[in-house]
């Protein structure tokens, strides 16, 4: 199926093309504004999977008061959120448009974004999007912003270019393998100038690496700190896989042991500022929440400050609260978090 987003000159250059076309479509309903707008974090829509392939998901991230904290506008983008592992060296080209309708759902305010390439998201693409997608004025609180609750929705319309050679040239470019040889430095232990070491267990990595991927790992060898001089890092608060885990992610942006390390991981990515790593256990977090595990996850939530996790802990408590209850750990939290139950119970409340 041929498509608008390729691009006019690659045909006109002799250029052969595999593409394959889809959508996704997407209504983001946030509630609380004012409450999101005055603490000042970035906002993650769940993720929304395409029209054709569900392999293909993407998310928004939304900034209440701009990306750089201007205040006076939004800030608002998209990014490809997953991609099944055979498909990892495919390009898509996407375009976005984001649409907000008036109280009486006719006026609009619409913004399209111009075509993206956007890669696997092991490969760290960035997000895309406008960085002023919608100034913050009287016609935004009067008919934008209805009963304190924004309505986002987005429009994708994309191809994925999977196979491209130039018959002019006759040369096919190789995929990129940054990814596997960082993981291989890492296995091999080539190199190596510093000790990670957690219960007697020491792991060999690189403080370039750190450096690069954590801004605490980036401070702590950029200064005179005893682990620089040392060459040698003690963690004693995170047990062994989990380290492991994290390490793993850092040399290849990639988690294959997330289902069973995410509770502990989002700990780690907190206390290393891996923010992508983060992201990645919330998401995993509420796609996995139950009756056994939500209060922990409440508390977890709670402990790490992240929103997006609290309020689907809570909003899955509400929404089985007599089962949630007569747990052990309800009880638990009724002495050792009283203001945590108290939020469940106001949201119990408003229903």
């Amino acid at each position: 199926m041929s498509s608008s987003l390729c691009d006019p000159d690659c045909q006109s250059n002799g250029c052969k093309t595999k593409i394959d076309s889809d959508e996704a479509r997407y209504v983001w309903t946030i509630e609380d504004f004012d409450f999101h707008e005055a603490k000042g974090e970035p906002l993650y829509s769940p993720t929304f999977p395409s029209v054709k392939n569900n392999k293909v998901k993407w998310y928004l991230e939304l900034y209440p008061n701009g990306e750089t904290d201007a205040k006076d506008s939004i800030s608002l983008y998209i990014y490809l959120s997953e991609l099944s592992s055979f498909e990892s060296n495919k390009k898509i080209f996407a375009k976005a448009t984001f649409l907000i309708f008036n109280s009486e759902n006719e006026e609009k305010i619409e913004r399209s974004i111009a075509i993206n390439e956007f890669t696997h998201p092991d490969h760290e693409s960035d997000g895309w999007g406008p960085e002023e997608f919608i100034t913050k004025d009287e016609n935004f609180r009067n008919k934008l912003l209805l009963n304190n609750t924004l309505t986002i929705r987005c429009e994708v319309k994309f191809s994925d270019m999977s196979s491209v050679h130039h018959g002019d040239s006759g040369i096919e470019m190789p995929e990129c393998d940054l990814s596997e040889n960082f993981a291989s430095f890492f296995e091999n232990q080539t190199l190596t100038d510093v000790i990670i070491s957690v219960n007697g267990k020491d792991f060999p990595v690189h403080k370039t690496v750190l450096a690069a991927r954590s801004p605490v790992f980036c401070a702590m060898f950029k200064h005179r700190t005893k682990e620089n001089e040392l060459n040698r890092v003690d963690i004693k608060d995170i047990n062994e896989a989990v380290v492991e885990g994290m390490l793993k992610y850092i040399y290849t942006g990639k988690c294959d042991d997330l289902d069973e390390l995410a509770e502990g991981l989002l700990a780690a990515a907190d206390k290393y500022d891996l923010c992508r790593l983060k992201i990645m256990c919330v998401k995993k977090l509420i796609e996995g929440l139950s009756v056994d595990n939500a209060v922990n996850y409440l508390i977890l939530a709670d402990m790490h400050h992240h929103e997006d996790l609290k309020r689907g802990a809570i909003k899955f408590i509400v929404a089985n609260f007599a089962q949630v209850f007569i747990t052990v750990a309800w009880q638990n939290m009724l002495l050792s978090s009283p203001q945590l139950a108290n939020e469940v119970c106001q949201a119990i409340a408003r229903i």
